[in-house]
């Protein structure tokens, strides 16, 4: 595995490794700002896929001060649109669809693409034909802005990616794709071995954190609110945050890997013997600690399965210390919320991130089907908060959180250090992108 001195050392190589610029870029005249266009923003209803966008976007800001940012959101996106107007208020977002059947490509999306001096695709798993389904026209369309950018001389890069399949017939065509891109960032080392050894061979091929590790946004109003209305005290409780195999609550018939329409009797059984396990961990820190547990919503389909599932069955005694937060947020009022937390616990890996990033201690108890992006944690440093709720006991998973309790602030100390190394990689990554901006401006 490579190791985080080994990404500090082929830092200073990325910087240099950039594309050349080509020949033939469309550019805004020399006394305007050159243009960064990212395409972002997957769900409102998932702060996790909410939360990777005002994460790279503060990246973008930060270290390319001089570049215009655009926002495509292919889809509506209301809530996150509140989020980033309010917080990001020279950001523009650019709304509408690539392709619609044989209307010609016009409006404010193309004028987007005109005018852009980088394009890039922020993090998420999307480019892996055949572990959630064999959409063949699907993935060709996620792949054609790419092509559009190829065919006029924009340079295109993936921040912050997971690939974990490109199943037959699309390996050479991806490879061919993404062997062409200025550079892709993986967000898990797994996935960055798992291109090279397929041969892809893009200028910079590197590990890069999420994009939500920049996240720093926050609804203090609501989240001090809420704290005060549930009667939580500052560093006085446990964030937990589940995930089932349950169907979407905005559309219960359409299926994916983790999210079934039909859950099968296996998948229950799973969803039974993982909140068992959540179950115990909570009575545990109660009943040890003496503090409070939040159970908290990463995405809206779990408010109601942290009831049933988690809340409804605990202790009495146990019961009266656990909060269960009844209805679902957006990311920025969590960040308020979780920057408050002693700890946090969970299936799901983006709220973990955004504890991170706000100092907070984690354990992450991973399911496999999440796929190599499950790895992040350990690629960061922090191993040995690392679990996979399937094999893991419950015995692990409380050890783990109670050596944190134990040992506060060394556990406080550890995430400083591996949030100084995500730092680091954000630096470099964007250091990239500034050099791409440049050549093609």
């Amino acid at each position: 595995m490579t190791t985080r001195r080994d990404f500090l050392k082929l830092s200073t190589l990325s910087v240099a490794a950039t594309t050349l610029p080509i020949p033939g870029v469309l550019t805004t005249d020399s006394a305007a700002k050159p243009v960064v266009l990212l395409r972002s923003s997957w769900n409102d209803a998932n702060i996790g896929d909410q939360g990777h966008t005002p994460g790279t976007l503060r990246l973008l800001e930060r270290h390319i001060p001089e570049a215009k940012i655009l926002l495509w959101h292919q889809d509506p996106r209301p809530e996150t649109e509140k989020l980033i107007t309010r917080n990001f208020p020279e950001v523009t977002i650019v709304r509408g669809a690539f392709s619609e059947g044989d209307k010609p490509f016009e409006g404010e999306l193309k004028d987007a693409f005109e005018r852009t001096n980088l394009y890039i695709v922020n993090s998420g798993m999307v480019y892996n034909y055949g572990l959630f389904g064999y959409d063949w026209p699907s993935s060709m369309a996620n792949l054609t802005p790419f092509y559009y950018c190829l065919d006029r001389g924009i340079p295109f890069g993936l921040y912050g990616q997971s690939f974990d399949k490109f199943a037959h017939p699309s390996m050479p065509v991806f490879k061919d794709v993404f062997s062409r891109a200025a550079f892709i960032y993986c967000r898990d080392d797994e996935s960055r071995k798992f291109l090279k050894e397929n041969n892809f061979k893009p200028p910079v091929l590197e590990f890069g954190p999420d994009g939500c590790f920049g996240i720093d946004v926050r609804d203090e109003e609501k989240g001090v609110a809420y704290l005060k209305k549930v009667g939580l005290e500052d560093k006085k409780f446990l964030v937990v945050v589940i995930r089932t195999n349950t169907p979407h609550l905005y559309d219960k018939n359409k299926g994916s890997l983790m999210n079934p329409a039909r859950p099968t009797p296996a998948q229950q059984e799973q969803d039974r013997q993982r909140l068992a396990k959540v179950r115990e961990v909570i009575t545990t820190w109660v009943r040890e600690t003496g503090l409070q547990v939040l159970l908290a919503p990463e995405v809206s389909k779990e408010v109601a399965q942290a009831k049933t599932g988690v809340f409804d069955q605990l202790p009495a005694e146990v019961q009266r210390k656990v909060v269960w937060r009844d209805t679902y947020w957006n990311a920025d009022e969590a960040m308020s919320v979780y920057a408050r937390a002693h700890s946090m616990f969970g299936i799901e890996p983006h709220s973990l991130i955004m504890g991170l990033a706000l100092g907070v201690p984690v354990v992450h108890a991973r399911s496999l089907a999440h796929g190599r992006k499950g790895w992040m944690f350990r690629d960061i440093g922090l191993p040995e908060w690392l679990f996979e709720i399937d094999q893991a006991p419950a015995s692990d998973l409380i050890s783990a959180l109670m050596a944190i309790h134990k040992e506060y602030p060394t556990a406080k100390a550890k995430v400083q250090k591996d949030m100084s190394f995500v730092a680091e990689r954000q630096k470099t990554s964007m250091q990239v992108m500034r050099r791409n901006v440049k050549l093609s401006s």
